[in-house]
């Protein structure tokens, strides 16, 4: 029955996502802010976030982009090919620099969402930024409806089935406990806490962690945590990923966070079940279709 629901799911998905209009010269999809129309299937692309680029090789596409972001690209993606050109920051791209190249379709982030208004005046501009509060509905339908962009819906709608019988496996184990997860991240000495719709939902709406019995602030950046609070809250699982680390600072701090005596003092720590996640993934990507299904892996593999 569980089952059934994830494919229904995904097929409603697909549905939301399917173009609205298809000819000879144009297809119309849906972003996370509304109609995209591209005139022919692209055949130039930039991509500003690790994210989109990752959606794009898993459907074998990487040849299409012309532009990326090639500063602290994250491990899962490798080196990128020597025919793309580096546009700039994940934050800050340089649009003389996109300009040039001349792509026929631009494909955006939350971090960028706000810049897509002066990135249409060079190309159709399609932005992959997830509704954290329907996490799962909007990951599938933005990622088949970049796909749908090239043709490669069902290459998508596969992807996304095959991943399943992952996450059923680890909702299941989920369904059978009553253990409370908190996630966190640190961030220069600081703590931050996650809730069920945070940047992490996949870990609560998808997977089926449920959380611990507290109201944390529904925040892109979290709410701050001490380690007394953490020991209040007593979770029996915590997941946590270092931003330091991600951005290339010191990873030190992660060693601290486990060690200290608080923290070893919960449930989780008398349990062994302080769960450090791939920082540069979970920070610095989610939400592309390799990206989410290494994040899948990654915490079903830390799961008994």
């Amino acid at each position: 029955m569980k089952k059934l629901v994830v494919v229904l799911l995904m097929l409603v998905a697909s549905l939301m996502s399917g173009y609205t209009s298809v000819s000879a010269q144009s297809v119309t999809v849906q972003d996370s802010r509304g109609d995209v129309t591209v005139e022919s299937t692209p055949k130039k692309v930039v991509v500003l976030g690790y994210a989109e680029y990752d959606t794009l090789r898993a459907l074998g596409l990487e040849s299409l982009v012309v532009g990326a972001p090639m500063k602290r690209v994250p491990q899962y993606i490798g080196e990128m090919p020597a025919g793309i050109t580096d546009i700039g920051s994940l934050k800050e791209p340089n649009l003389e620099t996109i300009a040039a190249l001349a792509p026929d379709l631009i494909i955006a982030n939350g971090r960028t969402a706000e810049l897509a208004s002066e990135l249409e005046k060079i190309a159709p501009v399609f932005v992959l930024s997830l509704d954290t509060k329907h996490y799962w509905d909007s990951f599938t339908s933005q990622n088949i409806a970049i796909a749908t962009l090239f043709g490669k819906e069902k290459e998508a709608n596969a992807y996304i089935e095959e991943l399943s019988a992952t996450i059923e496996s680890v909702k299941e184990k989920n369904d059978a406990t009553d253990e409370k997860t908190l996630m966190l991240m640190l961030n220069e000495g600081n703590i931050s806490a996650f809730s069920a719709n945070s940047r992490f939902a996949l870990v609560y709406q998808i997977l089926g962690f449920k959380p611990v019995d507290a109201e944390i602030e529904d925040s892109r950046h979290g709410q701050e945590m001490s380690y007394e609070g953490i020991l209040s809250l007593n979770p029996d699982r915590i997941f946590y990923l270092n931003r330091t680390a991600a951005i290339g600072g010191d990873s030190s701090t992660s060693e601290d966070f486990e060690k200290n005596e608080l923290l070893l003092q919960t449930t989780a720590g008398k349990n062994e079940a302080i769960t450090p996640l791939t920082s540069d993934l979970w920070y610095l990507s989610g939400g592309g279709l390799e990206s989410f299904r290494l994040q899948v892996e990654e915490i079903a593999a830390s799961v008994k």
